[in-house]
């Protein structure tokens, strides 16, 4: 009995032994070949990330020439602009866009926007230069306002009581209140339930 095992195993051994057989490579033809080379380029480098597109991408911000400036700070709720006027041609540029284009094409923040240069009557005759920050768009849109006409009373102090009776010199004090202790909000108390 033990010689016929070790029979099997000999015959087992012997069939994992046999060499696998070879696969015959076909050749294709050079037509091909330089196809596969044209669609697969190994010298081509990497395209850049995204982030660094958007950073290469993003305009300098256009910053006043030189010669004489006028600058006047305007703000409106949590918005804070500051104004350089240069003698030019009437265009308005905001944080290093043209107004229309920052304030997205609304024309009622553009027509305030412009109101202090109409009411003086200098709308082409000075270029603006504002960088604007805190708060949302019409927000800002008011503190460039205010910072224009603020702006206009150093270029002519005789401009003070045309923007005066317009109301374009006085602040808008209307902000929102912080937030009490034991409210929700500034004035909003929790829902009282009785039982």
């Amino acid at each position: 009995m033990a010689e016929k095992k070790k029979k099997t195993t000999k015959k087992k051994a012997v069939a994992k032994k046999k060499p696998a057989k070879k696969k015959a490579k076909v050749e294709q033809p050079a037509a091909v070949e330089e196809i596969k080379k044209v669609a697969a380029p190994e010298a081509v480098p990497p395209p850049p990330p995204p982030a660094a597109e958007a950073r290469l991408r993003r305009p300098k911000k256009e910053k006043a020439p030189a010669g004489p400036k006028y600058t006047g700070t305007g703000r409106r709720k949590e918005a804070t602009a500051k104004v350089v006027i240069v003698p030019g041609q009437g265009k308005i540029i905001v944080n290093g866009k043209d107004f229309s284009v920052y304030f997205c094409g609304r024309k009622l923040l553009e027509y305030q926007v412009t109101r202090p240069l109409v009411v003086t009557n200098v709308r082409q005759s000075y270029d603006v230069f504002v960088e604007a920050f805190g708060g949302g768009i019409p927000g800002q849109a008011g503190a460039v306002s205010h910072g224009i006409a603020r702006a206009l009373l150093m270029v002519s102090p005789d401009f003070r009581l045309k923007l005066k009776r317009v109301g374009l010199l006085r602040r808008d004090p209307r902000m929102k209140e912080r937030k009490k202790y034991g409210l929700k909000r500034a004035r909003r108390a929790f829902q009282y339930t009785k039982r």
